[in-house]
């Protein structure tokens, strides 16, 4: 008599213990990279703020020398002014820009109180210095020096 062999499927697949194996480590591995990433959009986020700062701020260099006025930005917590003028307080404003909530401007390093001013014909700025753009703890410095260049890191 010929005894046929019965083939059966071998079950292939993933025990319980596996699978929860395998999600442990996929949430150890976000959680450790998540505060990274999150740091990183925030860094990325405010060097975009500093970048249309220092662009503002070269616009109104540009002005100064081009239409032969005196221009300058004024600052304060989380907003700015382009105004056209000797200073802010006498100057005619032109235009206010305010940064997204939570996020501020400090401008404790410039030569003259929160502004800079260009005279006219002029690419120098009167006053100079630095103006930090952060969310929480994290900053980015935007810089004008003495000879009018514009930088920011």
């Amino acid at each position: 008599m010929v005894r046929k062999k019965l083939k059966t499927k071998d079950l292939k697949g993933f025990s319980l213990l596996e699978i929860i194996l395998t999600l442990g480590l996929l949430l150890l591995i976000s959680a450790l990279t998540f505060p990274t990433t999150l740091g990183n959009v925030q860094k990325s986020k405010i060097k975009g703020y500093a970048s249309q700062i220092a662009s503002d701020i070269y616009y109104q260099q540009q002005r100064a020398k081009s239409k032969n006025i005196s221009t300058g930005i004024y600052f304060t917590n989380g907003r700015y002014y382009l105004f056209d003028g000797d200073s802010f307080d006498t100057g005619t404003e032109k235009d206010e820009k305010v940064l997204p909530k939570n996020t501020y401007i400090s401008s404790t390093a410039l030569t003259t109180d929160n502004s800079i001013l260009f005279p006219n014909d002029s690419f120098k700025p009167v006053s100079f210095g630095n103006i930090y753009v952060g969310i929480g703890s994290q900053s980015v410095k935007v810089s004008i020096n003495e000879e009018g260049l514009i930088e920011y890191e």
